[in-house]
């Protein structure tokens, strides 16, 4: 489909996700509660195949360059949009409660 965006996981959003479920399901001893946190951040990254641009831009290194955050629970995706090659590149996933705009 002609306005699909394509999914781009960086290596690190990749990491970050495994070490929030290992950390639920290991530390916290909540398998189910893991299992349920990575389905519903997969998913929502998933749906950013369509219309990425509906969440907010987030300012990062002094500029916005289309970085946004995408809420999910009490986590936060973010990711950058490239219009021209219609690609969401998926940089980072933050616990709300970390100062991420300093992490990344």
């Amino acid at each position: 489909m002609k306005n699909e965006y394509k999914i781009i996981w960086a290596p690190k959003a990749l990491i970050d996700l495994q070490q929030i479920q290992f950390y639920i399901e290991f530390y916290l001893k909540e398998p189910s509660t893991s299992y349920n946190i990575g389905k519903s951040i997969l998913t929502a990254i998933a749906n950013l195949n369509f219309f990425p641009k509906r969440y907010k831009k987030v300012e990062i290194y002094g500029n916005s360059n289309n970085y946004r955050k995408l809420p999910v629970n009490n986590y936060v995706v973010i990711y950058q949009v490239n219009n021209d090659t219609h690609e969401v590149f998926i940089l980072h996933i933050f616990h709300n409660s970390q100062d991420y705009y300093n992490k990344i």
